[in-house]
């Protein structure tokens, strides 16, 4: 009985999270620096494919959340919103 709630516990964990949510934007970022990809399909809009990162874990924070995992739905979140922050930093986007 106690295994189970382990088990469950590692399910809902705010670094599982973390990790999950830093996927997409981590994919998006590699898609941009090493393919062409950005060039070929998206020419005007720069930032195209790093919103398709974020409505990703948009989607995925959804699913999360309706199941019940508050701390993986946050650590997607933090993730997300620290992942936005770097790009326009980075990127130097005035807001």
């Amino acid at each position: 009985m106690d295994k189970r709630l382990d088990r469950a516990n590692v399910k809902n964990n705010f670094w599982i999270g973390l990790g999950i949510g830093a996927v997409s934007p981590a994919l998006a970022h590699v898609l941009v620096r090493f393919t062409d990809l950005e060039l070929h399909f998206l020419p005007e809009k720069p930032m195209a494919i790093y919103t398709i990162a974020v409505l990703v874990n948009l989607v995925l924070l959804r699913f999360v959340y309706r199941a019940g995992n508050d701390h993986t739905g946050k650590g997607i979140m933090v993730s997300t919103f620290l992942a936005m922050i770097l790009y326009l930093i980075t990127h130097k986007v005035t807001v």
